[in-house]
């Protein structure tokens, strides 16, 4: 590879407009996962009007991350190539339609297709091409600033978990789907048609703040150098792999730490409750999380979360109290948040933000195989043994195996930040 000195030329036409950018994409995430992040709301309702297995209900949102993830890779390119709003624009059309479908479901391939399908590619079209146009429009703040627009997840879920169960218990599921799909279909499109990637976003690797005069880019001599280096280093892999486990062990707690709760004793409010405190949680966690990225670099936080999810996990094997299901909640949310920030983060301080919404969908797209198995995973061990036990105590010893694979990224990690040779 070569460098090269490249001077500002210019400054960028409105250098407070990538706050903005911050602005919109946070209103873009909270309407998008919030709503995703709520489906352990509708979980009990599905079950009990059409008596379908866990496992088969959970396989639908299992489908949907599963082609999030995957839909990712391609949608992440296309921004990279032609900018944020008009991926966004169409994804916020599916995610719309995808919901007001699912609320005339009848049977459960119509699950899968309108949420599973539909929902899940619209997905795609949100979180990969919003969290990397914001980290091309910022440098030495890229960890707050994913960070905050990341915390739009748990500021969602705050909202919509209680908001969707409040629609159901006085109008039903399906209104509430029906409402949930017109509100993303009118708010996402028209924050859409904001978004832009800075100007020079492909001029280099790394975008530079206006106010600094000169910076070093990275060059490259091919288009795909970068992500075909990127593809055959281990560090790339293993950090793939984690995510994946990470994935595994989130998402099997999110989908089905509802119906836990409400197996264990307690009552449906204080089951709902339960995602409610971990949406808050979340929205807090994630800006901290994103503050302590900026100054301490994204491994030494994705330990420190994961380790926390860890002990909640050993935690909750011996829940039998309400507090401590709301202090694990806290806990989760500090070892979801630590990954969904440092996931952009670690992927653009090991190979850069040249073609970071390519290798970040890849990363990303790993994460979403995990997302995609736990919760099935987990519905299927309750299907066969009538309790989450068994499900609860695989999943604690898969987060001690993602935080010792974390910690043994240190080497090969910090080699690929020395071959990408970060701008300070």
């Amino acid at each position: 590879m070569n460098y090269q000195k490249v001077a500002s030329s210019r400054p960028e036409s409105n250098v407070y407009y990538r706050y903005i950018i911050v602005g919109l994409a946070f209103i873009v995430m909270m309407i998008t996962w919030g709503t995703n992040y709520s489906f352990g709301v509708f979980f009990t309702p599905l079950l009990d009007e059409f008596e379908w297995t866990r496992a088969m209900t959970s396989g639908a949102f299992s489908l949907g991350i599963l082609l999030e993830g995957f839909s990712g890779i391609f949608i992440g390119r296309i921004c990279d190539r032609f900018g944020p709003r008009l991926v966004v624009s169409i994804c916020g059309i599916l995610l719309g339609m995808g919901y007001m479908l699912t609320s005339q479901v009848s049977f459960i391939w119509h699950l899968y297709l309108f949420y599973g399908v539909m929902v899940g590619i619209g997905l795609g079209g949100t979180y990969v091409p919003i969290i990397s146009t914001v980290s091309k429009w910022f440098n030495r703040r890229r960890g707050l600033m994913t960070g905050i627009v990341s915390s739009g997840m748990g500021a969602g879920t705050l909202f919509m978990t209680p908001f969707a169960s409040w629609l159901i218990s006085i109008k039903g599921w399906r209104f509430s789907y029906m409402m949930i799909g017109l509100t993303a279909l009118i708010i996402i499109i028209g924050s859409a048609r904001f978004l832009r990637m800075p100007e020079r976003a492909s001029t280099g690797s790394h975008f530079v703040p206006a106010r600094q005069p000169e910076a070093i880019h990275l060059v490259q001599k091919k288009p795909n150098e970068d992500v075909t280096a990127a593809l055959q280093t281990t560090s790339f892999w293993l950090l793939c792999l984690i995510f994946i486990c990470w994935g595994m062990v989130t998402f099997a707690i999110l989908v089905h730490i509802i119906p836990f709760a409400i197996e264990a004793g307690f009552l449906r409010t204080e089951a709902v409750d339960i995602l409610t405190i971990f949406g808050g949680s979340v929205f807090v966690a994630k800006i901290i999380t994103g503050i302590l990225t900026d100054r301490l670099g994204s491994k030494p936080v994705l330990v420190m979360g994961i380790g926390i999810m860890t002990i909640g996990l050993i935690m909750i094997l011996t829940i039998n109290k309400l507090w401590m299901l709301y202090l694990f909640a806290v806990a989760y949310a500090f070892g979801y948040s630590s990954g969904s920030v440092a996931l952009p983060n670690i992927v653009a301080e090991m190979f850069g933000l040249r073609f970071h919404g390519n290798l970040f969908g890849i990363v990303n797209f790993s994460a979403c195989i995990g997302c995609a198995i736990g919760p099935v995973a987990i519905g299927w061990l309750f299907d066969i043994t009538s309790n989450y036990y068994a499900a609860f105590m695989i999943t604690t010893l898969l987060g001690m195996i993602t935080l010792i694979l974390v910690l043994s990224i240190g080497s090969s990690g910090n080699q690929g930040a020395r071959d990408n040779k970060r701008v300070p």
